[in-house]
């Protein structure tokens, strides 16, 4: 998707990656918030971009949650028991 002439000035800014990553990670906080808030409602290429950056980090966050979810493999488990014994 081609940014529109208001977005290609935010993405521009070197601060960019950094800023959407501490909003995804619910890091920002008062103004910074509000004015990057302000920005993805006037920015539909960047909305879009982080709502993709969104979806694309839960599908990772599930895929750890699956592997934890899984039983240690018996023989995995057996062969630190001997390690621990050496």
């Amino acid at each position: 998707m081609e940014p529109d002439d208001t977005s290609s000035e935010a993405f521009r800014d070197d601060r960019l990656p950094l800023i959407v990553s501490a909003y995804l990670d619910g890091e920002l906080l008062g103004e910074e918030l509000a004015a990057f808030e302000a920005l993805l409602k006037d920015n539909p290429a960047l909305a879009s971009e982080v709502a993709e950056m969104r979806q694309i980090e839960e599908q990772l966050a599930k895929i750890g949650t699956d592997i934890l979810a899984e039983p240690v493999p018996e023989a995995l488990l057996q062969a630190i028991a001997e390690f621990e014994r050496s």
